[in-house]
């Protein structure tokens, strides 16, 4: 009689979609200072909320304000571009390999510092 009460019970509750499901981690945001093996490209996250990623000479391709859309596996990264004719959001797709390398679109990252 009790595995039929509990039976029915785990019935209605998944029936109002109240069935236990385990909760999935959020990537934190990868802040620091992140660059290529070569160095030809820099990427930099603050705590602040501001991103740059620049060329190997430190030059900015893209920078200013930024955001961090969380995934599992890592999340995207929205810079607000100061570099075109009108502001407009660039997106980045991160994956965290480990604590100090990050895939950015593909390419290998290292934290250099942060």
């Amino acid at each position: 009689m009790k595995r039929l009460a509990m039976a029915a019970s785990a019935l209605a509750a998944s029936a109002l979609g109240l069935a236990a499901t385990p909760a999935l981690a959020q990537s934190a945001p990868p802040v620091g200072f992140w660059t290529t093996a070569d160095g030809s490209e820099q990427l930099l996250i603050t705590q602040s909320g501001q991103c740059s990623l620049a060329d190997r000479y430190g030059r900015p391709t893209t920078s200013g304000s930024c955001s961090w859309n969380a995934s599992y596996a890592g999340g995207i990264l929205t810079i607000m571009s100061a570099q075109l004719y009108r502001p407009a959001p660039i997106y980045f797709n991160v994956i965290w390999v480990n604590q100090n390398t990050i895939r950015v679109e593909g390419d290998v990252f290292y934290r250099r510092a942060g």
